[in-house]
């Protein structure tokens, strides 16, 4: 299975570095011919590859393996940080819509309780990270 844009990440990476070809196969301890390989994505790096361009060039493996991390944050990153602010935004709304007396630490002890919840569940469950009424009000009981 080719990781698509690998090689070009990995282009990336010995150019940041100012290394020739030459020189960043040196590094990895292969050939100039194989990391060529590499760099074009007409050959994928083998797992004790990656983990020496890792810690050789300090990099985030989730951008090398995907590609998709922006300002240091990966596509993962911001979908938990998205669903933790629906959770929030939920429970608050909830709060609000049955006025009830919640002390902000316990309101906050509800956010940590669902978003547990969530990371629990199957990663494939991100589109609807809400948790329906019914359960915020169970777990309002909870902590109240």
């Amino acid at each position: 299975m080719t990781v698509e844009g690998l090689g070009h990440r990995l282009s990336a990476i010995r150019r940041q570095a100012e290394l020739s070809q030459e020189e960043m196969a040196e590094r990895l301890g292969i050939s100039r011919s194989a990391y060529q390989y590499y760099e074009r994505g007409e050959r994928d790096l083998t797992g004790s590859l990656l983990l020496k361009v890792f810690r050789l060039f300090d990099v985030d493996p989730l951008w090398v393996l995907e590609g998709d991390s922006e300002n240091g944050v990966s596509r993962r990153e911001r979908e938990i940080s998205q669903a933790y602010r629906k959770i929030g935004l939920a429970v608050e709304r909830r709060i609000e819509d049955r006025g009830l007396p919640v002390a902000p630490a316990k309101k906050w002890d509800a956010i940590d309780f669902l978003f547990f919840e969530f990371l629990q569940s199957e990663p494939a469950v991100v589109v609807d990270t809400t948790p329906d009424t019914h359960r915020i009000d169970s777990v309002l009981r909870l902590v109240a």
